[in-house]
């Protein structure tokens, strides 16, 4: 599964990008810019209304029945878009800035061999010479990048997302990363990852990829169950994913992550557990464990209505698989990163999509493309053919810059620490809020309902609060934005 911006890869299958470009604000999964998306509709504008909506459901079994769909995490409020004509100089000037936790860059690479049944992020095929063109495209922004973004500090984190980056030839790759090497400062421990479909990983080219100097490598497998892999229409089955996944292991020169996805058509709890215990059994540095989203108008949602496949698990089965792969990982000792992610090697951090969902400063370059600097967001339009022709011109401009939301600071605050299962309610209401009784309405039921555990200062998600953790951090970032302080406005 691949995403398109720096929102991030674990948003992918919730959360529709919260720019016009991909990466999204928190999720369950997805995948490239930062955080928060303007998509799905939000609960209702009036106060009380809005604080019923995020209140547990009268239910027997919270898991199933808390809520009656996920939610869209977005920031709500929003800033006046720069006028076209006074994007340049202001983009300019905000690369002057010096931003305190280092800096992330975000490149994007557009093309697909094919469009996947599940994915909502597709491209155009990587014909040979449009690809060429549109790496020297990207060597230019970087030159172009080099004086202007000098004082920005080192690039700690460095992902390539898509579409699908290894659908690109590694000689082009290794041209890419050596310009970034040449025209940025990276910190000696740069996370640099190469998103990719598995059969693009051969012995020859995943020497291509290691020369280049990605030491992440984050792959859609999706399923190793056969006859599920299959009915999406991947039809390697999994004794050669196996095969692929053991040889790139083997290397011992990089992170291998891959994505697995919960709720497809024929799917068991039991199969899903299934294919952690194979990932496990391989030794992967870690996994991502996505929800099914199915797209409106998409080829999956075709394909079971058309009863070319099975049903997928409603939302109201699909926390059973959430809870049953967390209580299984945890209990084998992988480490929870995030909602969606696990560790099991000390090697696996999993920077970029924390970076990206908390709005952290992020360069990002290509079609498509999109993230925040200095709290002001910004993206370009995603047809590679403008991209091209503005690069040609030297216009090396988003196509959209916007100032920092009202409430900026607030969400990159939840969104942080909401994403890896906790927040610092004391600390949100001290700094933040002039009314914390909403906030701590919220919290209470949340508690009484099992999905939180709370202290004085913080409050912990259970298993069943993660799975619902997209419209936690929704409902904790409306309520305090509705009760901010003047001066954090």
């Amino acid at each position: 599964m691949t995403t398109n911006s720096p929102l991030t890869p674990d948003m992918k299958l919730i959360d529709p990008p919260s720019l016009p470009t991909g990466p999204p604000v928190g999720g369950d999964n997805a995948p490239g810019p930062p955080v928060g998306a303007d998509g799905a509709p939000g609960p209702p504008s009036g106060d009380d209304e809005a604080l019923k909506m995020f209140l547990v459901r009268p239910t027997a079994d919270p898991l199933s029945g808390a809520f009656d769909r996920k939610f869209v995490i977005h920031a709500g409020l929003a800033s006046k878009p720069t006028p076209p004509e006074e994007i340049q100089a202001a983009y300019e000037r905000l690369l002057e800035s010096r931003p305190d936790r280092g800096l992330g860059l975000y490149v994007h690479i557009p093309f697909c061999r094919s469009q996947c049944l599940y994915c909502g992020f597709g491209g155009p095929r990587p014909e040979p010479a449009v690809a060429a063109a549109y790496v020297e495209a990207l060597l230019a922004e970087l030159e172009w990048l080099k004086d202007k973004a000098a004082a920005a500090g080192p690039v700690r984190v460095i992902y390539l997302g898509g579409g699908t980056p290894t659908s690109l030839a590694p000689d082009l790759l290794g041209r890419l990363m050596d310009s970034v090497g040449k025209n940025l400062d990276l910190a000696n421990d740069c996370e640099i990852t190469l998103e990719g479909r598995l059969h693009d990983f051969t012995p020859e080219k995943t020497s291509g990829f290691l020369a280049a100097g990605f030491n992440r490598f984050s792959i859609g497998v999706q399923s190793f169950d056969t006859r599920i892999r299959q009915s999406l229409g991947r039809l390697s089955p999994r004794a050669t994913v196996v095969e692929y996944l053991e040889n790139l292991i083997s290397r011992q020169k990089a992170a291998v992550i891959i994505d697995l996805i919960y709720g497809l058509p024929g799917q068991s709890p039991d199969d899903f557990i299934d294919d952690l215990k194979q990932a496990e059994a391989l030794g992967l540095d870690g996994l991502d464990a996505y929800q099914l989203n199915i797209f409106k108008g998409g080829q999956l949602a075709g394909a079971i209505e058309s009863g070319r496949l099975t049903e997928a698990a409603p939302l109201s089965a699909q926390g059973e698989y959430y809870r049953r792969a967390g209580e299984y990982l945890l209990g084998r000792r992988w480490r929870q990163l995030s909602l969606s992610h696990f560790a099991l090697s000390a090697r696996e951090r999993n920077l970029y999509n924390p970076w990206a969902k908390r709005r952290g400063d992020c360069l990002a370059l290509g079609a498509g493309a999109g993230g925040f600097f200095s709290g002001w967001s910004f993206y370009r339009r995603p047809r590679v053919e403008a991209y091209l022709e503005a690069c040609r011109r030297g216009l090396f401009l988003p196509d959209a810059l916007s100032p920092p939301a009202p409430n900026g600071r607030l969400v990159s605050f939840i969104v942080e620490q909401m994403e890896q299962g906790y927040l610092n309610h004391r600390r949100l209401t001290e700094d933040f809020m002039a009314d914390p009784a909403p906030l701590r309405l919220l919290l209470e039921n949340w508690a009484e309902n099992g999905l939180m555990i709370m202290d004085d200062e913080w409050a912990t998600m259970t298993m069943t609060g993660r799975f619902w953790g997209v419209n936690l951090t929704q409902a904790v970032i409306e309520t305090a934005s509705r009760n901010m302080k003047e001066n954090q406005q």
